[in-house]
């Protein structure tokens, strides 16, 4: 009895959703979530599958302040991603590949940039988000939830 929206920049993903879940209420859209509009207090809940772990601090906290917009009031935000102990070396080795190989700034490049715990609760909190707290993790790999 829900509706759902996904996004993703692959149609072969999208395909398969599509296939998978032919007989429910579900709108696709390709598109950059990124950039793609999602609207206002839209959604009772939003939810992010470990894909978060390739941006930057400044990119995730604008996505989540767009995510926050987008949720009704007593919405929440579940994010499954890997959190690292320690994000300096990933980032201080991105900005080197970026040098390196002269990377297209604005492009996609599959690089895992895993934040801290802290950090990514850090950065839901200043895009709005009220409490923020851990509700599973198993080595790297965490979930954590957010209400608006």
């Amino acid at each position: 009895g829900i509706a759902v929206t996904g996004i993703d920049l692959t149609p072969a993903m999208l395909e398969r959703l599509k296939k998978k879940y032919s007989d429910r209420d579900v709108t696709l859209i390709e598109a950059d979530y990124m950039a793609c509009e999602l609207g206002t207090e839209r959604y009772d809940a939003a939810v992010s599958f470990q894909t978060l772990h390739h941006f930057t601090h400044e990119e995730k906290l604008g996505l989540y302040e767009k995510l926050w917009r987008a949720l009704k009031a007593g919405g929440c935000y579940i994010e499954c991603d890997y959190m690292a102990e320690q994000e300096d070396y990933f980032v201080a080795e991105k900005k080197r590949l970026e040098e390196e190989l002269k990377l297209v700034k604005g492009e996609y490049y599959h690089f895992d940039m895993p934040c801290t715990m802290d950090n990514q609760k850090r950065l839901l909190r200043q895009a709005g988000f009220t409490e923020v707290e851990v509700v599973w993790r198993q080595e790297n790999t965490t979930i954590l939830y957010a209400n608006r």
